[in-house]
């Protein structure tokens, strides 16, 4: 699979669309997953980048979230 800097903008764009969705309401790989099914991803691919992305961003607000001293541990 090739990724053009067309390609790659619009998986961006997508991605933070996504992002802003998942972070207000969640379900952020509803819109993620398809697009990359679209542009010729393999599911195992989609899926793994997904969690990859979602793991990512819980990882991040966990850490701020102790920074802010507003979790208990």
């Amino acid at each position: 699979m090739d990724f053009t800097i067309e390609l790659l903008i619009l998986l961006f764009l997508v991605a933070v669309l996504a992002g802003w969705i998942d972070t207000i309401a969640g379900g952020g790989g509803m819109i993620t997953i398809p697009i990359m099914l679209l542009v010729g991803m393999s599911p195992s691919v989609a899926i793994a980048t997904n969690k990859l992305q979602g793991s990512s961003g819980t990882l991040m607000a966990t850490v701020f979230f102790i920074k802010k001293k507003e979790i208990n541990l």
